[in-house]
């Protein structure tokens, strides 16, 4: 990483700090601040605030990663809004708001940024996949249990190794896309 020599992960959340140092191979120092989160439906648009809020208060090079779940059927939300409707419903809610709509597509959507107060650093990933009729699988975090990619076999997110998921995931594609630019 020629961009940067150290980066503050900054995220409350212990499973993204694992996933993102399984992903990047490196180790990365876990941050938990509680930063203000904008309510908006573009995840880049909420990865750069929180970016910048977070830099603000720790005067360092930062990262930060917002994610997004959209569903087809209600035009894209919840989005980053995700988080939210996780903590005041769970991950079965999800599922469960898409009964009586034939459409369960979804679009996980992942913004990783990193931060040095001039420059920023940027990577999307995204991956498409259905929201499953039930919850299904022990392994992951978040809406893992509901959420099935695409290129998964019908096993949700949940179902998979770590190593496995961790391979294709959106938050894998957005920490490579951002690992290559880095690099530059």
């Amino acid at each position: 990483m020629s961009g940067i020599s150290a980066l503050a992960f900054v995220t409350s959340s212990p499973h993204k700090h694992r996933e993102a140092e399984a992903i990047l191979g490196l180790a990365l120092e876990r941050v938990s601040v509680d930063l203000p989160e904008i309510q908006s439906l573009d995840v880049v648009e909420v990865a750069r605030e929180k970016a910048r809020a977070a830099f603000d208060l720790l005067e360092r090079p930062i990262l930060v990663e917002d994610t997004s779940l959209e569903l087809a059927a209600l035009g894209g939300f919840p989005g980053p809004l995700v988080r939210w409707l996780l903590e005041a419903a769970g991950p079965g809610a999800i599922a469960r708001m898409l009964d009586g709509f034939a459409d369960r597509r979804a679009q996980a959507r992942c913004a990783a940024l990193a931060w040095d107060g001039t420059r920023e650093w940027l990577g999307v990933g995204e991956v498409s996949g259905t929201i499953a009729r039930e919850a299904a699988g022990d392994s992951g975090f978040g809406w893992d249990i509901v959420f099935v990619p695409d290129w998964g076999g019908g096993r949700s997110y949940a179902e998979m190794t770590p190593a496995e998921k961790n391979a294709r995931s959106h938050r894998a594609l957005a920490l490579a896309a951002l690992h290559r630019e880095l690099d530059r």
